[in-house]
């Protein structure tokens, strides 16, 4: 499994930092990682609204709280209630008369769209290592056939450092999951996807997606062989369609 760390630099979380550097340094420089200038946090970029998405997931940033919504002309219709909201669309998410902002987590599957993984997923979680952990703006894309499951790439952008996550295909065999050399990888049953990789002969990283409707969650947890925790990544991810 091919994975690649670049580091940023922060002076926000000094402590981490130094953390993931050592960390690194054990994985025997096998990650690939440069410097650059701290940017502010990213929203996920998410297509502009169609007709044919029906609802939006927005994020409610004062309550934490996920929205559904439907697109409007100048607004949205909060789902739950009817209400009206006039707004302005931006691209990845929606500004308020107020200010406030709502970005866009996520979108209703069409009637015709696959089930599934299939489609791109965007979300947010935390990075933790050795009990220091940082948010992270989370993306990733699959396609999900009746044979197999095609991880077409994702990225975790965790402010000190990011986490390219390289494409792979799977063989599906009944709940079982094939690799490329036909050996079992890991599983997908009622909803539930597991991944057992190697991130190099000292590391291995084990994926596990809980599909629930229109949302997963996802946890990766890296391990080295000694069976001792390197990193623990949790997060929610949403369809975007």
């Amino acid at each position: 499994m091919k994975k690649t760390f670049i580091l940023m630099v922060s002076v926000m979380f000094p402590a981490l930092l130094a953390a993931q550097t050592t960390a690194l340094s054990q994985l025997g420089g096998m990650a690939a990682a440069k410097a650059v200038e701290t940017a502010p946090a990213r929203v996920p970029a998410v297509p502009a609204a169609s007709p044919d998405k029906g609802t939006l997931l927005l994020l409610d940033q004062t309550t934490g709280k996920v929205e559904v919504v439907i697109p409007a002309g100048g607004g949205f219709i909060y789902a739950s209630t009817g209400q009206f909201v006039p707004a302005v669309y931006n691209g990845s998410g929606y500004i308020l008369s107020t200010g406030q902002y709502m970005p866009v987590v996520g979108g209703s599957r069409r009637a015709s769209a696959p089930a599934g993984l299939t489609g791109k997923w965007l979300g947010w979680g935390e990075w933790t290592y050795q009990g220091s952990g940082t948010r992270c703006d989370m993306s990733l894309e699959f396609e999900d056939g009746a044979a197999y499951l095609f991880r077409k790439g994702g990225y975790f952008d965790c402010s000190v450092v990011g986490l390219a996550t390289e494409p792979a295909r799977f063989v599906k065999k009944g709940t079982q999951l094939l690799d490329q050399d036909g050996k079992v990888a890991g599983s997908y049953e009622g909803g539930v996807i597991t991944l057992n990789e190697a991130y190099n002969e000292n590391v291995d990283i084990k994926t596990t997606i809980k599909v629930d409707g229109l949302h997963f969650d996802y946890s990766e947890i890296w391990t080295e062989k000694s069976g001792a925790e390197l990193y623990n990544i949790q997060g929610r991810l949403f369809t975007g369609g």
